[in-house]
């Protein structure tokens, strides 16, 4: 047999690191991200007819749950700095549309303006496979307001750090979020009655009522409909969230016999509020609320443990990246000349965003995250061409 030559070696190593690197890609267990970009629109039904319409949709599937988050607003120049849509901004129609309303289920009042109204500045996947997660980021007039959605695989529920970061110093004087839900049935809309319940781990109470929340005992939030109930043959199944008390001074679940509105006051020097999402669609009430006694405090202990900063940027150490390109270069000899000055370039990058990052800049965060991901390319070519020129 004749032996190998060195190009022909070389393209045998590239292709089978492009391989290892596709198969890294797609671990088992994984979270598959779509991201359909920002698209616009003529209005139908989200303003004037004819006015200029964005959305976005960002969907994450477990393989357990699919949930999709999509944003939509105006743009239209004669509403000024705001962006109106009137069924809401961010919405999350899947799994199913009532649950955390597709049409809007989120609004964000900093200094009693509602940040998701303003300029979406940031709209992002951060990350797929070993888990999945995305950022959206919105331009207050006082303050710049970020969301992180994260899934992990097998997972039934989403993880998300809303944070908020003054313009000035003192500039956000109060917050409040505000959650719309209809559990399991558009009840009015089909002119149907039901019976909206929300229940915490201390108690449980039904349509017309508004629950005063108790921070630290009302750590999860059961919304469902005693009417409509798969396990009868009506509705959709119900939803529930689960509020870390860390920040949050006062709250409210307001029952009426459409939408379930809950309202948490946050303490404006939190800098930020960690929620996790559930919709239960296809389930019993039974069934959810079984989950929820069974695992809350678990997943409650999950959510404020968890690091929501992509993978990539945490495990990041500058200083180990600086050695390793210099040991690959020099190891590369005159095959890794025409890469030192990309490679040089790329760690000065990256050094500069990690700085960034490490302030808790989430635009950093998310810059960081996609130039690791761009790189990988370049360094597993600097990795083969040391590989090739090592002594035998």
């Amino acid at each position: 047999m004749r032996p190998m030559t060195r190009a022909a070696g070389l393209g045998w190593l590239l292709t089978a690191a492009a391989l290892v690197a596709t198969a890294a890609e797609k671990p088992a267990g994984s979270v598959s991200v779509t991201d359909s970009g920002l698209k616009g629109n003529p209005a139908t039904y989200e303003c004037a007819s004819g006015h200029p319409v964005k959305r976005q949709t960002v969907t994450l599937d477990s393989g357990k749950r699919r949930y999709a988050f999509v944003y939509s607003g105006c743009y239209d120049p004669s509403h000024g700095e705001v962006h109106p849509s009137s069924e809401g901004h961010f919405g999350m129609p899947e799994p199913w549309s009532g649950n955390f309303y597709g049409g809007g289920f989120l609004e964000v009042f900093i200094n009693g303006k509602d940040a998701i109204t303003y300029t979406l500045t940031d709209m992002r996947v951060l990350e797929s496979g070993e888990r999945g997660s995305f950022q959206a980021a919105w331009a207050h007039p006082d303050a710049s307001v970020a969301l992180r959605v994260v899934l992990l695989p097998g997972g039934d529920h989403v993880g998300c750090d809303l944070s908020w970061r003054p313009l000035t110093p003192g500039a956000v004087k109060a917050v409040k979020v505000t959650l719309r839900a209809y559990p399991s049935f558009f009840t009015s809309f089909h002119h149907r009655k039901g019976e909206r319940h929300c229940q915490t781990p201390r108690t449980d109470q039904q349509e017309p009522q508004t629950l005063a929340l108790v921070p630290g005992e009302d750590t999860y939030l059961y919304y469902y409909d005693a009417i409509f109930d798969t396990a009868k043959g009506e509705g959709n199944g119900p939803c529930a969230a689960i509020i870390a008390p860390q920040g949050v001074t006062d709250g409210k679940v307001i029952l009426g016999d459409y939408a379930v509105m809950t309202e948490v006051t946050v303490d404006p020097g939190a800098g930020h509020l960690r929620l996790a999402l559930y919709d239960f669609s296809g389930q019993t009430n039974a069934g959810a609320g079984a989950y929820l006694r069974a695992h809350g405090a678990a997943d409650l202990a999950q959510l404020q443990e968890a690091d929501f900063r992509p993978r990539a940027v945490s495990a990041t150490d500058v200083a180990k990246l600086k050695a390793e390109a210099a040991t690959l270069l020099a190891e590369a000899a005159d095959d890794g000349k025409p890469l030192k000055p990309k490679i040089d370039e790329l760690v000065t990058k990256i050094a500069a965003l990690k700085a960034q990052a490490d302030t808790g800049d989430w635009t950093a965060e998310a810059d960081l995250a996609q130039v690791l991901g761009d790189s990988e390319d370049l360094f597993w070519r600097l990795r083969i061409y040391a590989l090739l020129n090592r002594p035998q």
